[in-house]
């Protein structure tokens, strides 16, 4: 048995064998250099991660505009109809599972770790005068601005254009390549270009890597944090144990398959995030969290071109970038890997399903989970001690304390570490599915690779526990994001190309209307009355072929 198969590489060529060693290297040295010098590490992160959002966090807010225009046209027009993987194409989950799998790998431990920290530290250190939405309250203001990161638009911005240009390229379309970098086939030629093709792909495996092991990382400082503060336990080495046994379990999952191993655990997780949801609403301060949330919901829906672009040219400060550009350049970093896997498992659905299942449900599913969770750490009763904890520790030490002074919060201390669980698990089986399946060009990779992938993203968020501050896990994906950026527009022009020649080829009636229709001025040459009678014509103008 031979070291390549071993790795999975067995049947791989050079440039793939290559994407994998390379980006293994790159993060060996990220991991090595936060084992020996943290505080080098970083320094280094945060330096570019305020770099990043002073200078460029305008263009963030603004491509995200295109984004969520892009999402919604490719949703309600009539490229909406088109079916993932074909029109004979066949749903390989049901209802449930599908959603399950849909949600839970585009959130992590986030709802709980930011649902608790976002709010307060907006409390705490509010926008600058005058607030972005006049006459607001401070408090239900900084719950509107966390249903606007985490809920909508966030998703139809980031999720949407990657699953759609997944889908139509790799499983409508049908490109040789099962890569993220198959959707620059619109743009450029392969054979001419294949440096870059390679080059996205390593940037891209890098990003994803990135993202999911800060994403890994958070959930094990919090981990720590609750074993510690909560049941006073010795949390570190009871957390490095806790990694094993989800180790364990999940190369039980990678054994069993997409269909069987990221199906059971999402579903799982689902159940453990309602219970958990439905005992903080009953225990914790329940009418205050109601009416909070209703406010928060009205200036968030009211106001939401206002949030959505606030950026505080005159304040002299960097508030909005620090807040809103850090999410949407999270969200980019985040979306290449989430919009490929739900593509994966969104075969059979058509675009306008995909966008229900990936945006509108989540967003009413998380805006529940924030009104809960905001509800509870913006109480009377519980604001004083969160904030406390917060500026004296960090975001983990908060959420510790909120549960510590729950009633039943040994209880609830109990389901948030399920649900965290949980999210590690779905976000480890599915990243190492789209990470192996992106280095091979295999829509199916095998086990054994997978298996690497899933060591080496384990070992990278548990080396996040050796670094000094909370701070330094939450600027890689930002700085990573950027180049990105100009990958989502080439994924906008991608796709509606891609959508409108299958559209024209697979399901326009022979008499159907253009999609854009002109009229155009007609001059007669034998004195007959033009068409109409009034001197232009309706025949579709410049041409039907090339209307759209």
């Amino acid at each position: 048995m031979g070291v390549w198969h071993v790795l999975g590489l067995d049947e791989a060529d050079w440039g793939e064998t290559g994407l994998f060693f390379v980006t293994i290297g790159v993060l060996v040295a990220l991991v090595t250099v936060g084992l020996v010098n943290p505080s080098l590490l970083t320094s280094t992160l945060n330096g570019a991660y305020d770099w990043v959002l002073h200078n460029f966090g305008w263009w963030f807010m603004l491509l995200g505009g295109v984004m969520i225009v892009f999402g919604l046209f490719m949703t309600f027009s009539r490229y909406g109809k088109i079916r993932i993987g074909g029109e004979d194409a066949e749903p390989e989950f049901g209802l449930y599972s599908w959603i399950a799998m849909v949600f839970t790998v585009g959130f992590g431990s986030s709802i709980v770790v930011w649902g608790v920290g976002e709010p307060v530290q907006i409390v705490n250190n509010p926008p600058p005068q005058p607030f972005p939405v006049g006459g607001a309250a401070l408090k239900p203001l900084a719950l509107a601005f966390m249903f606007l990161h985490e809920s909508f638009p966030g998703m139809a911005m980031w999720y949407i254009p990657v699953t759609l240009s997944f889908a139509l390229m790799i499983y409508t379309q049908s490109v040789s390549e099962y890569k993220l970098s198959s959707m620059l086939d619109v743009v450029f030629d392969r054979e001419e270009h294949g440096w870059l093709y390679w080059l996205v792909d390593l940037s891209a495996l890098v990003a994803m890597v990135g993202g999911i092991a800060t994403s890994l990382g958070f959930t094990a400082q919090q981990l720590a944090t609750i074993l510690d503060t909560v049941y006073g336990l010795q949390a570190t080495t009871l957390t490095y144990g806790l990694f094993a046994l989800i180790g364990l379990v999940f190369l039980g999952d990678v054994w069993l398959g997409l269909r069987s191993g990221i199906q059971n655990a999402a579903r799982l997780t689902m159940v453990f995030m309602a219970l958990a949801a439905a005992m903080l609403l009953v225990v914790g301060p329940t009418l205050f969290t109601l009416n909070l949330t209703l406010d928060a919901t009205g200036i968030w829906l009211n106001n939401l071109p206002r949030l959505m672009f606030y950026a505080a040219p005159t304040s002299g400060g960097s508030w909005p970038q620090q807040w809103t550009s850090f999410w949407w350049a999270w969200w980019v970093a985040w979306g290449l890997f989430v919009g490929s896997f739900v593509a994966r498992v969104s075969k059979g659905r058509t675009i306008r399903e995909t966008f229900v299942a990936l945006v509108v449900v989540p967003s009413g599913l998380v805006w529940a989970q924030h009104g809960i969770i905001g509800g509870w750490v913006l109480s009377p009763e519980y604001f004083g001690p969160v904030s406390d904890a917060l500026a004296a520790n960090d975001i983990p030490a908060a959420v510790a304390t909120a549960i510590s002074i729950t009633p039943y919060g040994n209880v609830l201390g109990v389901l948030l570490v399920l649900v965290m669980v949980g999210y590690i698990l779905t976000t480890l089986d599915s990243a190492v599915f789209m990470l192996s399946a992106i280095t091979l060009g295999d829509e199916n990779p095998n086990a054994r690779n997978r298996a690497w992938w899933g060591v080496l993203l384990a070992f990278l968020g548990v080396m996040t526990l050796r670094l000094p501050a909370f701070s330094a896990m939450q600027s890689f994906s930002p700085v990573m994001a950027l180049p990105f950026t100009l990958y989502f527009l080439v994924l906008v022009y991608g796709s509606y190309i891609t959508a409108r020649d299958y559209y024209r080829e697979e399901l326009a009636m022979p008499d159907e209307e253009p999609f854009f229709s002109f009229t155009t001025r007609t001059e007669s040459t034998t004195g007959d009355e033009p068409t109409g009678g009034d001197g232009y014509t309706t025949d579709g103008g410049v041409g039907t072929e090339n209307d759209d």
